[in-house]
């Protein structure tokens, strides 16, 4: 795809009213348009995620390095980092299972696959959930709830995701409004 599809998914987003943005891809450079769209799109209230990519490298990619961008890197199903996921306290915020997820696959049928595209859908659930609890919720309370994670490394800002532990910690935020 292009960047400029990017950009007019998050603008048409955000005039649909969505609540959260799951960005299952990476760009190895900063865009200023890229910024300035999240921008727009977090400011009014979206959750915006994306993943970390897959290069098994300490290595900003963007939307994710972004400071209004959850990122999510891949965990295996050991609580250790994937090897091939990015990881870094400047892109990863949390990480999520990424190997041998099954999903849908071409001619009607199911495949495993394996990445932090496939990681980044989970904390975009969770990020989902938070919004039921309060559909007053701010990208920044999301993120701060899906940080109460499962530490398991120091590559990750807050460890491995934990919906249970993110539903308990957005909950008290209710008593708030």
């Amino acid at each position: 795809g292009y960047s400029s599809d990017v950009l007019r998914a998050i603008y048409a987003a955000v005039h649909q009213n969505a609540d959260v943005i799951n960005m299952s891809f990476s760009f190895s450079t900063k865009s200023r348009e890229l910024e300035r769209a999240l921008n727009h799109a977090t400011g009014r209230g979206v959750i915006a995620l994306a993943s970390t990519g897959n290069n098994g490298q300490k290595v900003n990619v963007y939307p994710a390095a972004l400071s209004n961008v959850i990122g999510v890197a891949s965990s295996t199903d050991w609580d250790t980092l994937s090897y091939f996921s990015n990881y870094g306290p400047n892109v990863a915020w949390i990480a999520a299972p990424g190997e041998a997820i099954v999903s849908t696959y071409p001619f009607d049928s199911y495949a495993a696959a394996w990445g932090t595209s496939f990681s980044t859908p989970f904390a975009a659930g969770t990020a989902a959930l938070l919004i039921e609890l309060n559909n007053r919720i701010t990208p920044s309370q999301a993120a701060d709830a899906q940080g109460h994670a499962v530490a398991f490394s120091k590559e990750v800002t807050k460890g491995r995701l934990n919906i249970p532990a993110a539903l308990r910690a957005g909950r008290p935020l209710l008593r708030l409004w």
